[in-house]
């Protein structure tokens, strides 16, 4: 027992630490409750529930009735504060990005730490035994402790150096406030615990140990800011992981200095970087324009991203201010949205309209055109009658040239080409005029084999070179349907099949009834369609087509038509063999006994 000291009663000492031990436990229930999935709560539960065991096996050893009974609970706590020093570091390392020896050291740190705690358990090389004082017990401490004590001070004052260089560099008020509040919590045990429980009892000065109820004040500090500004200066990151994980947009946390707090995966991945890499990555200098800046409150401000290796992305940027509960500006929260899709779609729907105008411009076309055909086929038809007419009235003689040719039959024969190349003009300026005209919305009894040759004449000037087109049509009964929508369905899957034969190749179109139904199909030989992009081929904008040369719109107007004629769309495709789409149709409610109406 110390000389000079007048005697505490240990049952009166031992109220301190069994306060801290409750404290403490209290504390680490609150820490973890607050979000019992983040693993920056479950370690800060740690840290301070680790003292709460230090405090309970303090309170026994205090009141202990010998000095081996004493020495014993002095050892047993020995897991409550050897990993002090690990867990700070640790704590620090989940929520901000250190440098990467600290990272690197915190495995070993843990394993040194555990190292600690099973020698002073099992062994007397930190502590030699329990010697009674005026306030209990004290403990003859070795120079092993002052390894530990130099171990645990390495790694926590790193650690929460970095900490509160990380806090004080985000401008924030709210966290400055925060700051000073709990640097009070932080600063206690390390004064106290090293104080009392290390460095006198080295020098031989002999005083109750007040580590474990350090600890009580730190756990009290850390509880009281979550409840007091909704977040924890230790961790002002610590928001659902999980969550913020699935979101298809990114966002951040970010300082009033423009730099990252937090962020979800979906950010780095814009940005470019790591996710480890994202914290205080300046953002403001990101983003084009002055987005961040007062008020800081935005709806939707399309503006340009560039990512770390300079490329520029199109995003939409929400922000919001976030404050703690007493109305103090934290950070900015910043959603970030990919527009690269939407910009495409946008681009594509562009190309769909200017297609549109060029199917009114061809309809258009194709009116005027008629005029000057209708009177060309007219002068042609009496001009041929006349040459009949006037070859009647010339002797056999004058009928032939010098050469013995028959000029009378020669004409002949060329009005009748150019009667027919007319006629086929006309034929075509009518399907093309057909096609345009939307028609009305109203079903009716349609020749599907009509329908399908006027498609294949449509599309005839389209047929490359090497490509032939066949037909099989079978005998089929009327279906029930719009002329003016299925056509525009089986021209676009014909010209899909010749397009998807690169050379030489053949499309086939046919029709036959099978199971009470009516089928029609497009086959080509072509190299197929890729399994993984089979799924998608109905999707709207989704084509396989270079960039330019499809709107991807096609097959997904075509299904939805079909859908509407309770009719079906398949696709059976084998890479290397070719592609065959399927139409099934039901026939028409009095197929046997309609008359059929003639699409156009």
């Amino acid at each position: 027992m110390n000389p000079g000291m007048d005697p505490v009663s240990p049952d009166l000492l031992a109220l301190l630490p069994l306060a801290s031990c409750v404290v403490c436990a209290v504390s680490a229930a609150a820490i973890q409750l607050q979000n019992p999935s983040e693993r920056v709560n479950r370690l800060a539960a740690l840290l301070v529930g680790g003292a709460a065991w230090w405090g309970f096996c303090q309170t026994l050893w205090t009141v202990a009735p010998d000095a081996e009974s004493a020495f014993f609970w002095y050892q047993l706590a020995a897991p409550g504060w050897a990993f002090i020093g690990p867990l700070s570091i640790d704590l620090i390392a989940q929520h901000m990005q250190p440098p990467r020896w600290v990272r690197r050291a915190i495995v070993p740190a843990y394993g040194i730490a555990f190292l600690f705690a099973v020698v002073h358990l099992t062994t007397n090389w930190l502590h030699a035994g329990a010697f009674p004082t005026s306030f209990g017990w004290g403990f003859d401490a070795r120079p092993g402790f002052i390894a530990f004590v130099v171990f645990t001070f390495g790694c926590a004052i790193p650690a929460v150096g970095l900490a509160f260089l990380r806090v004080s560099g985000s401008g924030s008020p709210a966290l400055q406030r925060q700051v000073r509040t709990v640097a009070v919590g932080i600063a206690a045990p390390f004064v106290l615990a090293g104080l009392t429980g290390g460095i006198l009892p080295v020098l031989g000065v002999q005083v109750p140990r007040l580590g474990s109820i350090s600890f009580g004040i730190l756990g009290m500090t850390v509880a009281w800011s979550y409840y007091r500004y909704g977040f924890s200066a230790l961790a002002p990151a610590a928001f659902s992981r999980e969550i913020l994980s699935t979101l298809p947009d990114g966002l951040a946390l970010v300082g009033v200095a423009g730099r990252v707090i937090s962020g979800n995966e979906r950010m780095a991945q814009l940005l470019g970087v790591q996710p480890g890499d994202l914290d205080d990555y300046p953002i403001a200098q990101a983003l084009s324009g002055s987005v961040l800046d007062p008020p800081r409150e935005l709806r939707e401000h399309e503006c340009w991203l560039r990512t770390r290796n300079g490329e520029e992305l199109s995003v939409a940027v929400t922000t919001s201010r976030l404050l703690d509960k007493s109305g103090i500006e934290i950070g900015i929260v910043v959603v970030v949205r990919d527009l690269r899709e939407l910009v495409e779609l946008r681009s594509r729907l562009v190309t769909s309209g200017r297609l549109a105008a060029v199917g009114e411009l061809a309809a258009g076309i194709a009116h005027e055109i008629n005029n000057p055909i209708a009177f060309v086929r007219a002068n042609l038809s009496q001009l041929q009658q006349s040459w009949s007419a006037l070859a009647k009235r010339l002797p056999g003689d004058d009928r032939a040239n010098g050469d013995g040719i028959d000029l009378v039959s020669e004409g002949e024969e060329l009005l009748e080409e150019c009667i027919e190349g007319v006629e086929r003009t006309v034929r075509i300026v009518q399907d093309v005029k057909g096609f345009a005209h939307s028609g009305g919305e109203e079903h009716e009894s349609l020749d599907l084999n009509e329908l399908l040759a006027r498609v294949l004449r449509v599309a005839q000037p389209q047929v490359p070179f090497g490509v032939s087109v066949e037909s099989d049509l079978g005998d089929i009964p009327p279906v029930y349907g719009t002329a003016a929508h299925l056509q525009q369905v089986f021209l676009n899957l014909v010209l899909n099949a010749l397009q998807a034969i690169e050379g030489e190749g053949s499309v086939v179109v046919r029709s036959w009834v099978e199971a009470g139904r009516v089928l029609t199909s497009v086959s080509d030989d072509g190299p197929g369609i890729p399994l993984e992009d089979r799924e998608r081929i109905f999707d709207p904008f989704f084509t396989t087509k270079p960039v330019g040369e499809g709107t991807g719109l096609g097959l997904a107007i075509s299904y939805q038509i079909i859908e509407r004629h309770d009719a079906e769309l398949v696709v059976d495709s084998t890479p290397g063999a070719g592609t065959t789409f399927t139409v099934r149709f039901a026939p028409a409610p009095d197929a046997e006994e309609a008359s059929v109406t003639r699409p156009g």
